[in-house]
C-alpha cells in the first residue's frame, strides 16, 4: 500500500470516526435524557388524550331555527292596515287601497315571499307597548293577538263606544309587513367561495374575514335565518361552533370589540355553562348527546352579534424533519404515523423517498429512526414529553396516540440506529475513496 492510499484511508476513517463519535454524543445521549424524561404512549393518562374528532355526530339543522307558529301573532314594529268604515281614515267614505312596493336592494328575502300585493285602510305601526292609538277610541292593545283577533278585538272596542253598528259595521285588519330584528354577523371563515389548495406545512398567512348586517321578520329572527343569509354553516377553517352575545346580558351594550370576542371564546371551558350574555351554540356533539342549548338560545334580538371564530390549530414537526407548521384537519383525526406521513409529504417512509427529508443532511439514512418525541401543552402551561415508538406503533393500537393542536412532534434516532448509521457510513466513504481496495 502505498503512502497516498493510506493517507486517504486514515483521512476518511477520522471523518468518518469524529462524525460518528458526535452523532452519538449529541443525538444519543440526548435521546437517552428525553427517554428518562418523557412518558410512554402507551401509559398517558385519559385525561391528556385528545377527544375524537371522528365519530361525533352533527346535531339536526332544524335545532338551529325556531318553530313558526300557524298564525302571525302582532307584536311591537308590525306595520299594520287598518280600516273602519268612516272612521278609519277619517271623512272617507270609500275603501282606499294602499299600494306596497317592494324596497329596491333588499338585504333579505320578504317574510311573505315575493308577491306583493295591495291592501286597504290607514297603515298604522304597532309600538313598543304592543298597542296602536286608533281615532275616537284612543289605544288599543294588539300584542299577542292575531289577526282576525285583532280585527274583533277592533270592531269590540268601536261597538262598545257606539260608534259603529254590528250591522253595518265594515272593519278589516291587514299585516302590511312583519317586524324585523337587525342583526350583526361576524364571520372569521373564509367569505370567497373558491377553495385553493396548499402544499403540507404551508399556513395561510393572510385571512379576510366578512361582517353583515340583516334584518330577520319575525319567527326567523333565529341561528338557521342568519347563517343562511350570510354564507351558511362555517367553512372548515372555522370552528363547528357559533358564539351568540345577547345584548340585552351585555353589562355595556354599546359596544362589543375585537379583545372581548376573543376573551370570550378563549376562555371558554367544555361543558361549562356561560352567562346569560353569552351562548355558545356548537354543532356537533357525542352520539347520542341531547341538545346543549335550547329554543330561547337560538333566538336573535335586536343588537345580538352572531360570531363564528375562525379555526386555530396547528401542529409542529421538527427533529429529523424539516421544521414545519401544519394546520390540523377540522373534522379528521391525525395520529402519529399520520402526522410523519403529513410533514414529509412522501411515500417513501418516515425519511421520505431517498431520505431527503433528513434535516440538515445529518449521516446514514439506510437505518430508519423509529422514535418519535411528542411535547403536549398541559393545562398548567407545563409541556408534557410523550415517547412513540414507530416500529411498535404499527402493529399497537395504544402507540398511536392522536395528535392535538400545539403538539411539537420531533422524529429521533435511537442511540443504536445513530451508531449503526454511522458505521454505515464509514464503510460508503472507504468504499467510495479506495473503491479498488
Amino acid at each position: 500500500m502505498n503512502n497516498a492510499s493510506f493517507s486517504g484511508k486514515l483521512t476518511a476513517f477520522l471523518v468518518s470516526s469524529f462524525g460518528a463519535l458526535t452523532l452519538v454524543s449529541s443525538v444519543g445521549c440526548h435521546a437517552i435524557t428525553d427517554v428518562h424524561q418523557s412518558i410512554p404512549a402507551s401509559r398517558l393518562p385519559g385525561e391528556l388524550c385528545t377527544e375524537p374528532r371522528e365519530g361525533r355526530s352533527v346535531f339536526p339543522f332544524t335545532a338551529l331555527g325556531q318553530e313558526k307558529p300557524k298564525a302571525h301573532m302582532i307584536g311591537a314594529g308590525d306595520q299594520l292596515s287598518i280600516y273602519v268604515f268612516g272612521v278609519v281614515p277619517p271623512g272617507v267614505d270609500e275603501t282606499p287601497v294602499l299600494q306596497r312596493t317592494q324596497p329596491v336592494n333588499q338585504r333579505y328575502y320578504p317574510p311573505n315571499g315575493s308577491v306583493i300585493g295591495a291592501t286597504t285602510g290607514l297603515p298604522v305601526e304597532v309600538d313598543h307597548t304592543g298597542s296602536v292609538e286608533l281615532p275616537l277610541v284612543g289605544r288599543i292593545e294588539l300584542a299577542g293577538l292575531t289577526v282576525p283577533e285583532a280585527t274583533e278585538a277592533i270592531k269590540k272596542v268601536y261597538r262598545d263606544k257606539k260608534i259603529t253598528k254590528e250591522d253595518t259595521e265594515r272593519v278589516q285588519v291587514s299585516l302590511i309587513s312583519a317586524r324585523v330584528h337587525r342583526i350583526v354577523v361576524l364571520r372569521e371563515d373564509t367569505p370567497t367561495t373558491s377553495v385553493a389548495l396548499v402544499q403540507p406545512g404551508v399556513m395561510d398567512r393572510i385571512h379576510r374575514g366578512s361582517a353583515d348586517v340583516v334584518d330577520l321578520p319575525a319567527y326567523e329572527n333565529d341561528l338557521l335565518h342568519a347563517l343562511a343569509v350570510t354564507g351558511g354553516l362555517p367553512g372548515t377553517d372555522a370552528a363547528r361552533e357559533i358564539w351568540i352575545f345577547k345584548r340585552s346580558g351585555l353589562q355595556d351594550p354599546h359596544a362589543i370589540c375585537a379583545e372581548e370576542l376573543q376573551a370570550q371564546t378563549a376562555n371558554y371551558v367544555e361543558g361549562e355553562a356561560c352567562d346569560n350574555q353569552v351562548v355558545r351554540i356548537p354543532l356537533t356533539g357525542s352520539p347520542g348527546e341531547g341538545l346543549p342549548f335550547t329554543q330561547a338560545d337560538i333566538q336573535l334580538d335586536n343588537g345580538d352579534v352572531v360570531y363564528v371564530p375562525r379555526r386555530d390549530e396547528y401542529f409542529y414537526i421538527g427533529g429529523l424533519i424539516t421544521g414545519a407548521k401544519i394546520p390540523l384537519p377540522r373534522d379528521e383525526d391525525i395520529d402519529v404515523i399520520e402526522a410523519i406521513a403529513l410533514a414529509n409529504g412522501a411515500v417513501g417512509g418516515p425519511l421520505g423517498q431517498s431520505g431527503q427529508a433528513l434535516a440538515g443532511g445529518t449521516p446514514g439514512h439506510m437505518v430508519r429512526p423509529t422514535r418519535v418525541i411528542i411535547l403536549r401543552e398541559m393545562p398548567d402551561g407545563r409541556q408534557l414529553p410523550i415517547r412513540v415508538d414507530l416500529a411498535r406503533a404499527m402493529t399497537d393500537q395504544k402507540e398511536r396516540i392522536l395528535i392535538q393542536s400545539n403538539d411539537v412532534v420531533m422524529l429521533q434516532f435511537k442511540p443504536h440506529q445513530a451508531v449503526a448509521n454511522g458505521v454505515l457510513n464509514f464503510v460508503g466513504l472507504s468504499f467510495l475513496i479506495n473503491p479498488g481496495k
